[in-house]
């Protein structure tokens, strides 16, 4: 994947500035966050990409493919990259983080607190009020309530 991802950005020539650092991409296992300046830019890069995957008999796969422009201003929904088409979202989750075109995290706040709320509904409905009593014996054992964010 470093080999793959060394040669897309050095042949795409991608890239974001932030002060004095520039910043290509982001990777981690299967995913890979591109970072361009120019739409141009990316879709090109997008381009060297497959080239570059096709070598190992990998394909992008380019339904899960989402472009995200900060901040937002694009008119159109699809990009034709290849022969694929990728969706130009305003927002899309990755590595757990709802990401945003606001670079705010209102979005990812009000995501979570709605996966807490459906948790403590599902224990509301199947725990708290279903007909299962307990004997009032003393029970030795420890309980363990875990909330599992996603």
């Amino acid at each position: 994947m470093d080999h793959m991802m060394e040669r897309t950005v050095y042949r795409g020539m991608t890239g974001v500035t932030l002060g004095k650092e520039m910043f290509t991409d982001l990777d981690f296992v299967g995913g890979v966050s591109l970072l361009a300046e120019m739409l141009e830019v990316l879709v090109l890069a997008l381009t060297v990409m497959q080239e570059e995957a096709s070598t190992f008999g990998l394909q992008i796969n380019w339904s899960k493919t989402k472009i995200l422009q900060v901040p937002s201003s694009t008119s159109s929904s699809t990009v034709q990259v290849a022969d694929g088409h990728v969706e130009v979202v305003d927002a899309f989750v990755y590595l757990g983080c709802m990401i945003d075109s606001s670079g705010g995290s209102r979005g990812e706040v009000l995501r979570q607190i709605g996966i807490a709320r459906s948790c403590m509904n599902m224990l509301e409905r199947r725990i708290w009020k279903s007909s299962i009593r307990l004997e009032t014996k003393l029970c030795l054992y420890q309980t363990y309530i875990v909330l599992c964010w996603f």
